[in-house]
């Protein structure tokens, strides 16, 4: 009996103890009449054949797998299990030299009690089981698939067994190899080798699940994303975006001409030494993994430095969204405006419209003098349809609101400048731009009034000088307090390092900064007075043509100037109260300056205070109104 007992340990059912449709190991029927003990005894032993029986079968079809994906290869597949199955094959040497020594034993004494074998065997009770589970999670849960059986084996490997806790450390250890090995090409060689779709980085596919483009979030990132459904939950989420980093920075070196090598050659030997460090280690360890990837991380992040800055100019590029963007070449803008706002108010075809206004940028470009430079021909005006209009804005019959400014962006900067940037900078472009054309209405209306010789109603000059007062505040505050500022910090922050990823954040950091303080973000803090300064700077544009329109004609065409003014005056009396709100909230210094050289004298102050005594006492007559009809 032992001997087929023995059988049956070893995968192989015979007469006495035989395997059922289930799957379970049993006595047979046929077999004479054991002890009640001897038999419970043996279907405890029994229970370990059936886990055995289940390993091994697993082993048999998951070992062999070839790296080329098959429609009729089992669940989940790959190059993960195929390790874990060699790392299964070892570690039951010692289950099967334990049966080899009962098989002795018996052999020598075949009258030994039951309990014996018990004893033998008794380690692997506890440790079959948890083999048994695995091997259930991978066959039944179609995610348990590559760096997620890492996770797996992690979690259970968390044992207070000894041998059950090193046997399971073997087997992470055996998955890990496959790890390291797809970590080397995509840190060495920005490359990923994933026949399987295992590994927690993948390329990113042309189209979507929908047949439409496929959207990330560009940049650095465009080629390669996170599959955050193959993230190992013990390694942490910094570390991962860091080995993202990592490895589409290699890949951007080898895009180009660059190097000979992704990698120079020092960086790619000390590279290759820490993975061998980490790999011939016994046990994982997160914080020696953390430290490596770091070192990685700082060598890849200084050549990126060099690369933008040497081969992408990135001083001068920022230079130029200064000038262009950021309207730093105020004077070739006040030229560009006077010469195509003819053109903005007969715009015919959008195509024609886009090389006409082109054409006339490029002409007050070289009409100021300035160089001949091949940066000219990057930046590129354009109409856009689709952009939404205020019911102020449609009371300037003109293009102006529709136009964007773009610019071609050059290899290797389009890692720092993504098309969400670039639509951040259109978008502070076009509100510069619009406030600009305010000030320059105003001009030209205290202009025609000059040229006219006439003497005008004083309210009327009164109100350009304090509409154009508002405006130069309000210019002053973004291209000195907001952007010169930010943009010296920008410089600074740059200068000051020479990690890539210190410039991106610097320089998110200063869009950010941007956009909160020029009213252009959504933050909750902003909302109230953003809508204010839009319709501010939409009723100053709408005032200026107006007055100008009265210096030549002696007449209001449209809504009365005087309805305008009622109109800027309670516009401007809110704008001032939610930033003295906004100010007072956040204690910030520009707020202050802008709201001091806005109300240094408290007229707007004065205008707020009428208009709510207004309400106040309209309100109290209606209530009073409806107490007499009660």
């Amino acid at each position: 009996m032992y001997g087929d007992l023995l059988l049956a340990l070893s995968g192989h059912p015979g007469s006495i103890f035989v395997r059922d449709s289930g799957g379970e190991f049993h006595i047979s029927e046929d077999t004479p009449c054991l002890a009640p003990h001897e038999a419970s005894l043996l279907n405890r032993i029994l229970k370990i054949a059936k886990y055995y029986y289940n390993i091994s079968s697993f082993i048999n079809v998951y070992k062999n797998i070839i790296k080329i994906r098959r429609t009729r290869d089992p669940p989940n597949a790959g190059l993960y299990t195929t390790a874990l199955c060699f790392g299964l094959d070892r570690g039951l040497k010692s289950y099967r030299d334990t049966l080899i020594t009962l098989d002795g034993i018996v052999r020598d004494n075949p009258n030994i009690p039951l309990s014996l074998l018990q004893f033998h065997l008794d380690k692997f009770q506890n440790l079959f089981p948890i083999l048994a589970y695995i091997i259930d999670e991978i066959k039944t849960n179609e995610h348990m698939k590559g760096c997620k059986i890492l996770e797996l084996l992690h979690e259970q490997s968390a044992c207070g067994i000894p041998f059950v806790k090193e046997l399971l450390s073997e087997l992470l250890q055996s998955c890990h190899s496959v790890f390291y090995q797809q970590l080397s090409a995509w840190v060495l060689h920005g490359q990923v080798k994933d026949y399987f779709i295992e590994f927690f980085i993948r390329e990113v596919p042309e189209l979507d699940d929908e047949g439409n483009p496929y959207e990330n979030e560009g940049g650095l990132f465009a080629k390669f994303e996170l599959n955050f459904d193959m993230v190992p939950k013990y390694i942490s989420s910094r570390v991962i975006q860091t080995i993202h980093f990592i490895g589409s920075s290699v890949h951007i070196f080898g895009t180009k001409e660059y190097s000979s090598n992704p990698l120079q050659e020092k960086d790619e030997k000390l590279f290759v030494s820490l993975l061998q460090s980490l790999q011939a280690k016994d046990k994982f360890c997160p914080i020696e993994f953390e430290r490596v990837i770091e070192i990685m991380r700082e060598k890849v992040a200084q050549q990126l430095y060099n690369l933008v800055m040497n081969e992408g100019k990135l001083l001068e590029t920022l230079q130029l969204f200064k000038d262009f963007f950021l309207l730093g070449r105020g004077e070739l803008f006040l030229a560009f405006i006077d010469s195509a706002d003819n053109m903005m108010q007969h715009v015919s075809s959008k195509k024609s419209s886009d090389n006409d206004i082109n054409r006339l940028f490029l002409k007050s470009y070289t009409q100021l003098g300035f160089p001949n430079e091949d940066h000219i021909e990057k930046f590129r005006f354009k109409f856009i349809d689709d952009l939404e209009k205020s019911g102020l804005a449609k009371e300037v019959p003109s293009k102006w609101n529709d136009l964007s400014l773009t610019y071609d962006v050059h290899w290797p900067l389009h890692i720092l400048f993504t098309a969400e940037v670039m639509e951040e900078y259109n978008k502070i472009f076009m509100c510069l731009l619009k406030l600009s054309r305010c000030q320059i209405a105003l001009q030209t209306a205290w202009s025609i009034s000059m040229r006219c010789g006439e003497k005008f109603e004083d309210k009327l000059l009164n109100l350009r000088s304090n509409v154009a007062y508002l405006t130069d505040q309000l210019q002053y505050y973004l291209h000195v307090d907001v952007l010169e500022t930010n943009y010296t910090a920008l410089l600074r922050d740059i200068k000051s390092t020479t990690d890539f990823e210190a410039i991106s954040k610097a320089h998110r950091k200063f869009l950010g900064e941007i956009q909160a303080w020029s009213f252009l973000s959504g933050g909750t803090d902003h909302d109230g007075t953003a809508q204010a300064v839009a319709q501010l700077i939409d009723l100053v544009l709408i005032l200026a043509f107006k007055i100008s329109y009265k210096f030549i004609h002696g007449s209001d065409q449209g809504p009365s100037i005087s309805t305008l003014e009622s109109q800027y005056g309670k516009v401007a009396a809110m704008m001032v109260s939610l930033l003295e709100r906004s100010a007072a909230r956040q204690h910030n210094s520009l707020m202050n300056q802008l709201l001091l050289r806005v109300d240094y004298n408290g007229f707007f102050s004065k205008k707020r205070n009428e208009l709510i005594e207004k309400i106040q006492h309209v309100t109290l007559s209606i209530k009073s109104n409806n107490i007499n009809s009660i």
